[in-house]
This record gives structure tokens, C-alpha cells and sequence, in this order.
């Protein structure tokens, strides 16, 4: 059940940045809405770049301020490197308790 929420939630991110994307250039280049969206595809496949081009996309063509759309589309690398601190953290720990 978790890898099925998993799975919707990034399915769910994975649309809202092409649309994103989309809205950027739309907005940004003045381009109709459907050669943006076909730019778009293989902008927001990149994995870097289309999270920074979702963000500028969600700045620039939703009017959203920018330090929540850098929360909407970083939230996954935010949380992984917590989590990543905090395992860190622990195996420190373990690692002191031993010696």
C-alpha cells in the first residue's frame, strides 16, 4: 500500500511539473498551449532541469512566489536529505556507543 501512495504522489508531482513547465512557457516565450506542452515533455524528463524549469514555470506562469515553488518541487530531495541526516546521525552514534 505505501509503494501505491508513493506512486501516485510522484505521479501527481510528475504532472503538476509538466504543467508547470508548460505554464512557463506559455506565459515566458508567449507560446500557445500546445507546442508548449510539446516543448515541455522532454524539458521536465530531465531531472534537474525540469525541476528548475517547473519551478521558473510555477514563478513565471502562475504568478506563485518562489520560495513555495522551490517547497512544491524540491520537497522529495528536502525530505531524502533529512532522512539521510538523520540515518547518518544514528550510525555516528551507534558507532561512538561501541568504541
Amino acid at each position: 500500500m505505501p509503494q501505491k501512495i508513493a506512486f501516485g504522489v510522484f505521479l501527481t508531482m510528475g504532472v503538476v511539473n509538466l504543467f508547470a513547465v508548460q505554464a512557463g512557457l506559455t506565459q515566458g516565450l508567449g507560446l500557445h498551449w500546445l507546442p508548449a506542452l510539446l516543448l515541455a515533455v522532454p524539458v521536465f524528463y530531465l531531472r534537474y532541469v525540469g525541476s528548475i524549469a517547473g519551478i521558473l514555470g510555477a514563478v513565471v506562469g502562475w504568478q506563485m512566489p518562489l520560495p513555495l515553488a522551490v517547497i512544491l518541487f524540491a520537497w522529495p530531495a528536502l525530505v531524502y536529505a533529512l532522512m539521510r541526516g538523520a540515518a547518518e546521525a544514528a550510525a555516528w552514534r551507534a558507532a561512538r556507543r561501541t568504541a
